[in-house]
């Protein structure tokens, strides 16, 4: 008799684990996180796109690394670490045969590190093998860029001719990628402008975004998403401000610092000394952003075995 018990308890178990196997697609183990992929394009805006929102030539590819964390399925938090460049240049919208005209360019690499949240306008159950989820993102970044330009030397250019400026003793640098922060190029931090302070290449800025995933299975989900950078500083493009007398800029950083803050055809010394009305290079008013387009693929970790007790 307690043979056919033990018997019949081994018999219930087997049929149990088949009953479980059998019915292993609707029982699985899914995780909250998610590792992945993204690439696509960064962009500047500000003085050097004529203040549009971003110029097609201006686009530049970037790429990084995105982990989502899905506690709830209305919220998931990511962090993104992204690399990518910049690029503005006056020669885009200005007349080329204006003598006035400003003439200023710079390229800029960007590191991109972001930490937002995700709010998902339609649930993906993580049972749901499939499914479309619009949403938007805000959240908290920190970036580093460097703005440089191509220095060309050009002994008929406004600057050479600047009484004061020993132009001629840059010849050697033509064609040489000049970092414009450590030029000063408007003045920061020289006897003149002492309270202007130096802008600092790694800042802060709060990214927005939408976008939209695709779970394409239970393991990979594909996304598109769009998302601004409101920045806290109106120098990615080293432009924000007035003009600052040559000779003063040559005689506390040398006379590269001229060369590239007045790129203009002609230099005018008495619009330059004019302190009721300065000639401006920029707009102080408005801050430079910068947005990336992203294409994320993401992989989930993700079981659908069974698992039967053991003794």
């Amino acid at each position: 008799m307690f043979r056919n018990k033990i018997l019949g308890v081994c018999v219930a178990i087997a049929m149990l684990c088949v009953t479980n196997n059998a019915e292993a697609q609707r029982w699985f183990r899914t995780s909250s996180l998610e590792f992945g992929l993204i690439g696509g394009f960064s962009h500047y805006s500000g003085e050097l796109t004529n203040e549009q929102f971003f110029e097609v030539q201006g686009l530049k590819g970037s790429v990084g690394l995105i982990t989502r964390y899905t506690p709830h399925e209305s919220v998931t938090f990511r962090l993104s670490a992204q690399y990518g460049s910049l690029e503005g240049d006056d020669k885009w919208h200005e007349d080329q045969t204006d003598p006035m005209r400003r003439d200023l360019n710079f390229t800029s690499s960007l590191w991109d590190f972001t930490g937002a949240a995700e709010f998902n306008f339609k649930r993906i159950p993580a049972r749901q093998k499939s499914g479309v989820s619009p949403y938007a993102f805000i959240g908290a970044s920190v970036f580093r860029f460097n703005p440089k330009s191509v220095f060309v030397y050009d002994p008929n250019s406004g600057i050479a001719n600047y009484q004061g400026i020993t132009y001629s003793s840059l010849e050697d640098r033509d064609g040489e990628e000049v970092e414009l922060q450590p030029l000063a190029t408007e003045g920061q931090e020289t006897t003149q402008n002492n309270e202007l302070e130096r802008y600092s290449l790694t800042q802060v800025a709060v990214p927005v975004g939408l976008g939209i995933k695709f779970k394409v299975n239970h393991q990979f989900t594909i996304g598109v998403e769009y998302g601004p950078r409101i920045t806290f500083t109106d120098y990615l493009d080293d432009v924000s401000g007035a003009y600052v007398e040559p000779t003063q800029l040559q005689a506390q950083y040398g006379t590269m610092s001229a060369a590239m803050a007045y790129k203009t055809p002609t230099v005018d010394a008495n619009e330059i000394l004019d302190v009721d009305n300065p000639k401006l290079r920029g707009n102080p008013d408005n801050n430079d952003l910068y947005g990336i387009f992203g294409v994320t693929l993401t992989y989930r970790l993700y079981g659908n075995r069974a698992i039967c007790p053991t003794f």
